[in-house]
C-alpha cells in the first residue's frame, strides 16, 4: 500500500476467504471485505493531504463536513480476527438438517438436506430429490456448501 510505504500511515484493508460453488467445485475465493475502502490512522491536520494525494487514493470518506470515523476498538476486533495476513476465512460448519448445494460431481448444482454427519471419513450424507423421487447419497463434505438462510 502507498500510504503504508510512502507516507508511513498505519493502513488495515480486510479480505474475506470464502468456498464458492463454480463449474469446477467449490473455489476459495478471496476478495476485499469493504471494496474501494481501507482504514487508515492519521493526524488528519497534519497529513490529510498527503493521504488524500497518495497514489491509489479517491479521497477521505465523509459525511458532509463530518469526517468518518471508527472507533479503536472495532479496528482492534477486524485485526485479531484477519491476523498478520489481513484475511478472515469464513468456512461455515456443516449440520445435520441443514440444506446444502452440491457444487461437484453428478448431483452438481442440486440442493439437499444434510442427514448425517460423517467426519471420519470427510463426507455428509444427503437427502434430495432425483428424477421425481427422493434419494439418500453420501457425498464428499468439502463437495457441498451451505446455502444461506433465506428470511
Amino acid at each position: 500500500m502507498t500510504l503504508r510505504r510512502q507516507v508511513q500511515v498505519p493502513c488495515f484493508a480486510p479480505r474475506l476467504r470464502f468456498k464458492k460453488a463454480t463449474r469446477r467445485g467449490a473455489i476459495w475465493f478471496v476478495e476485499s471485505m469493504f471494496p474501494g475502502y481501507l482504514f487508515a490512522e492519521f493526524i488528519y491536520p497534519l497529513l490529510h493531504r498527503r493521504v488524500e494525494h497518495a497514489s491509489g487514493i479517491q479521497g477521505i470518506v465523509h459525511f458532509g463536513d463530518q469526517l468518518a470515523t471508527v472507533d479503536a476498538e472495532t479496528i482492534t476486533a477486524l485485526r485479531t480476527k484477519a491476523g498478520q495476513d489481513e484475511i478472515v476465512t469464513v468456512d461455515p460448519e456443516i449440520n445435520v438438517g441443514q440444506t446444502v448445494r452440491i457444487a461437484e460431481g453428478p448431483f452438481r448444482g442440486l440442493e439437499a438436506v444434510v442427514t448425517r454427519l460423517m467426519p471420519a471419513r470427510e463426507r455428509v450424507r444427503v437427502l434430495l430429490e432425483f428424477v421425481g423421487r427422493s434419494v439418500e447419497t453420501e457425498v464428499a463434505a468439502p463437495k457441498v456448501l451451505p446455502l444461506e438462510r433465506r428470511y
